[in-house]
């Protein structure tokens, strides 16, 4: 008898098991991969350029951050790498992203039968003042004992996944994991961008102090010429004045750009996740040539892989999904049970043969009325995407504008930097003149004076335009997801 009982329910937990296995022959997509939405059949990994929103399906773009590495500085690529590696907001991304794919798997668990098993031993003693149903003469009854002794019961459930209620919620899991990894790289890129940025404005400061230091090493000679001239009585105490003026304004400038330049690097150093007291950066000069982009113009197709806007589109799945979902609740909830062990009044009983036991069924729930819960829900999840659409559009018409500024200005910016350098150049060739011509004493110091302000003035709008190339092409990095 033990053994029909043992072979019946190795018979059903067999069943089980292969209904499991038939619910689940459809490849489920790992946290963070492609993933097909229910009622839509699977899509290729290419990217959909012919509409507005990748289909789903679709895996997200791998981001890429070589784009930084064009500028051919090993100072940036060291300073992106430490920031990525201690940036606690990058790891905050990174643990939400492990939950998400957590989730993915606790979801998943739910395809799979559930079996349970425990020891069950006791004792019960009924009063002898117990309610009966039917009334007696004698209003109390003989005390009873109930003894239970149960070993190894084993429980099994599993239910039937008929609507997909259960692999839409797996679906639903690996959308929301997608979302999180977007988020994460979104940050990786923001981050990226945040340090390059900064680094870069260093690196224009540096060259601005440059500028002026070469300019007041050139004024200090000057001066000294001046003094010796003003000595022997050449020239009157009137140009030693402008000069030293002159020579002690560019000092307090310089000043200035120091002060402005520790504040940047203590800013850097936040942005690496370091401390500012032990955290510095070497001089440098701006880089003489800097990556370009190779199109005339940027469509949003090519601006589909930022992070940002992949994390939109995947919230919009997940809307979409959630619509799936909430219909597959208004249908029936079929689970198949069973239960199986050894049941004994009596310990002496217990494990024999005659005191197995087992218990087989199919439990069926069927929503009737919910107050139109289902059909509201339902309604909330088709309005969430249509809002999720619109604030894609919106976003990609933001990041097209972003791109577009930030490739105007490049170009605009290349032409006026080679005007700048003509300016410069004539600059350069009229100071050289007045000089000359101040040595003969054909004109005053003022006019000297003045030429050389107009060299500094046209070398420090130089570099700043220099500086501002560079961050614009940071800025087309990030516009476009960190690789051109």
């Amino acid at each position: 008898m033990m053994k029909k009982y043992f072979l019946t329910f190795c018979f059903w937990y067999l069943v089980l098991s292969r209904l499991a296995f038939a619910q689940t022959t459809a490849p489920l997509s790992p946290a963070g991969g492609a993933v097909t939405l229910p009622g839509e059949p699977a899509t290729s990994g290419t990217t959909n350029t012919s509409a507005a929103l990748p289909k789903p399906g679709e895996p997200a773009p791998t981001l890429s951050l070589e784009g930084f590495r064009r500028f051919n500085d090993p100072e940036l690529d060291r300073l992106i790498q430490l920031g990525l590696n201690s940036s606690p907001n990058l790891r905050a991304a990174l643990s939400r992203l492990e939950e998400a794919r957590i989730r993915v798997r606790v979801a998943q668990s739910f395809l799979q039968p559930a079996l349970r098993s425990s020891i069950l031993v006791t004792t019960q003693s009924l009063s002898e003042h117990r309610p009966i149903a039917i009334p007696l003469a004698n209003d109390r009854l003989p005390r009873f004992q109930l003894n239970t002794f149960q070993l190894l019961p084993i429980d099994a459930s599993y239910e039937l996944d008929l609507f997909r209620r259960i692999r839409t919620g797996v679906t639903l899991a690996d959308l929301q994991a997608q979302a999180n990894d977007a988020d994460y790289q979104s940050f990786r890129l923001t981050l990226a961008s945040d340090i390059a940025r900064t680094y870069w404005l260093i690196r224009g400061n540096d060259t601005e102090q440059a500028v002026f230091r070469r300019n007041i090493q050139a004024r200090d000679t000057t001066l000294a010429i001046i003094r010796e001239r003003f000595r022997i009585g050449l020239i009157n105490q009137i140009d030693v004045q402008r000069a030293e003026t002159d020579y002690a304004s560019l000092r307090v400038t310089l000043k200035g750009l120091e002060r402005a330049r520790a504040e940047l690097v203590n800013g850097l150093a936040q942005l690496c996740a370091q401390d500012p007291a032990r955290f510095s950066v070497s001089t440098g000069t701006l880089p003489g040539v800097v990556p370009t982009y190779p199109y005339a113009a940027i469509t949003p197709e090519q601006l589909q892989r930022r992070p940002d806007l992949v994390q939109l589109t995947r919230q919009n799945q997940i809307a979409a999904t959630q619509i799936t979902l909430q219909q597959a609740t208004t249908m029936p909830r079929v689970t198949l049970v069973g239960q199986g062990g050894l049941l004994s009044g009596q310990l002496r009983y217990w494990v024999a043969p005659s005191s197995a036991t087992y218990l087989v069924g199919v439990n069926a729930s069927v929503p009737l009325y919910e107050g139109h819960r289902a059909r509201q829900n339902i309604a909330l999840s088709k309005q969430q995407v249509q809002t999720n659409q619109q604030t894609y559009q919106q976003a990609i018409q933001l990041a097209q504008r972003d791109a577009e500024t930030a490739l105007d200005n490049l170009t605009l910016l290349r032409e006026q930097i080679d005007l700048q350098n003509q300016t410069l150049a004539l600059a350069r060739r009229t100071e050289q003149y007045n000089r000359e011509l101040y040595v003969r004493g054909l004109t005053t110091y003022l006019e000297v004076l003045d030429a050389q302000r107009t060299i500094l003035v046209t070398e420090q709008q130089l570099a700043q335009f220099r500086s501002q190339e560079v961050q614009f092409v940071v800025a087309l990095l990030r516009a476009v997801g960190g690789e051109f």
